[in-house]
């Protein structure tokens, strides 16, 4: 069970609806940063922000199905992007799997991810109801 507290609509063209702060009661599950690579390692997306973050977004879903919850369960993602102007093809990709979700997010950007092709990474954590 999830309560959304003090939900707002973005700015900066992200254009979403997300929450200042999620109270969660269930199984807490923390995934790996997700970046363009998928979940066999082929990487996609390079040189395209926007379809990395798509990538990312993909296995969060995959993972969080297979820890036995759904997209519904993410209550915060951290993103990672390399430059700033990475930010609004990332949030579209992210708003387009994540509609409805309201989470938390917060968005960071580095100088660098694990590898030079990595242009960003999604740090995503759920609540799944307990049986």
């Amino acid at each position: 069970m999830k309560r959304h507290i003090r939900k707002y609509m973005t700015r900066h063209g992200a254009q979403a609806i997300y929450s200042r702060a999620v109270r969660a009661s269930g199984d807490y599950v923390f995934f790996q940063g997700q970046t363009g690579e998928d979940l066999e390692r082929n990487f996609i997306g390079a040189g395209d922000p926007g379809a990395q973050a798509d990538q990312a977004c993909r296995n969060i879903r995959i993972l969080v199905e297979e820890a036995g919850g759904t997209i519904n369960d993410i209550c915060k993602l951290v993103v990672y992007v390399t430059d700033a102007s990475y930010r609004p093809a990332v949030y579209a990709a992210i708003n387009r799997h994540l509609d409805g979700v309201h989470h938390c997010s917060t968005g960071i950007v580095v100088k660098g991810l694990a590898t030079p092709e990595m242009l960003v990474e999604i740090d995503a954590h759920a609540v799944i109801a307990r049986d």
